[in-house]
């Protein structure tokens, strides 16, 4: 299940970019007040495995902040906050409150973030590639001393296609694919592609073992209201 959780972080937050304001950082990600959005996490047999729901709570120029539910079977995972900052061609993460994030259901744990933030333009176009990213996570404290390692390399757009969304919408895609290696203690490489649609966002992720390798799960968006 850690890898589960922290697969599906990783493909939100630094795959997905997931809010952006209006107007200066994207046309993808709306940055609305009350938008909601909820993905559905399934295994390679399809079966679902929990909920991911994101919700824009407060807007105050170019930045904003939203709250992040994970649960399983009715039990929540993981709840917190983060916060997002636009620049004029892209978005700026903070990377502490993405860090708290992933460890917030752990108590009295200290927490240091470092890295490259991602950046989604504006234009996107198939073949275009797009810079790497890195995450470095120190933290201590209980349960004790945690190390974790995110690189995204190799990252592209490798295509498009047209997707129904949630709400009977037929929305084009551009499909973003890259690499990701992961070390927790253990490495755990993948390759992911997500379908990025203008004015929604993520409506899809898949994650393979490698390229063209076997699908290992799949996120999808099952409900949104903005």
């Amino acid at each position: 299940m850690k890898k589960i959780v922290y697969t599906i972080l990783i493909s939100l937050f630094l795959g997905g970019n997931i809010l952006m304001a209006q107007g200066r950082c994207s046309k993808f990600y709306p940055l609305i007040e009350g938008a909601k959005f909820t993905l559905t996490m399934y295994d390679q047999d399809n079966t679902a495995q929990g909920t991911v729901t994101y919700e824009v709570n407060e807007v105050t120029g170019d930045s904003g902040r939203y709250t992040y539910t994970m649960a399983r079977g009715g039990t929540v995972l993981s709840n917190a906050h983060y916060d997002i900052s636009c620049t004029d061609d892209g978005v700026a993460m903070d990377f502490n409150s993405m860090g708290g994030g992933i460890l917030s259901r752990y108590s009295n744990i200290d927490v240091e973030v470092t890295g490259t933030n991602i950046y989604i333009p504006n234009e996107l176009s198939v073949g275009l590639p797009l810079p790497d990213a890195e995450m470095q996570l120190k933290s201590g404290g209980t349960p004790g001393v945690m190390n974790i390692s995110i690189k995204m390399v190799n990252r592209k757009v490798e295509g498009t296609e047209t997707l129904t969304d949630p709400n009977g919408v037929s929305r084009e895609c551009f499909i973003v694919s890259h690499d990701m290696i992961m070390n927790m203690g253990a490495t755990i490489n993948s390759h992911t592609k997500q379908w990025l649609a203008e004015g929604i966002g993520m409506m899809k992720s898949e994650d393979y073992e490698y390229v063209d390798g076997p699908l290992r799960g799949t996120v999808a968006l099952t409900a949104y209201q903005l």
